[in-house]
């Protein structure tokens, strides 16, 4: 009889840990958004990027403000190893491209309506 407790407690414990691996999403960057140049004036908020946020290249638009602020700054706050962030000055990611560098402050007059993502293990 104890055997079969033992048994069935086991059962259980197996069933209960595959909960227990839900997949999650995986946190690729993070970079701070500026309505002003040098990365401290008219915060705008962070935008994190998780993996299922984007395909290698795509061009995202940065015109999701309500207030139609358009962010004269970025910052890089972090990134995965193997991935590039870039940003540009146009929607459709052809004009002022700049390549965001982890912990520096980019910069643009015309401001940044949209970037893109490219990742060594999203080939």
């Amino acid at each position: 009889m104890h055997f079969f407790s033992v048994v069935a407690a086991a059962a259980a414990l197996i069933a209960g840990s595959n909960a227990l691996f839900i997949p999650r999403n995986i946190h690729v960057a993070d970079f701070r958004l500026y309505s002003a140049e040098g990365c401290y004036d008219g915060n705008l908020g962070v935008w994190t990027v998780i993996d299922e946020d984007f395909t290698n290249g795509e061009c995202k638009s940065l015109n999701d403000s309500e207030d139609g602020d358009v962010p004269l700054s970025l910052s890089l706050t972090d990134i995965n190893k193997g991935c590039t962030l870039t940003a540009y000055t146009d929607a459709k990611c052809t004009e002022g491209k700049t390549i965001l560098a982890p912990k520096q402050c980019s910069n643009n007059k015309a401001g940044f309506q949209a970037w893109s993502m490219n990742c060594d293990y999203k080939e």
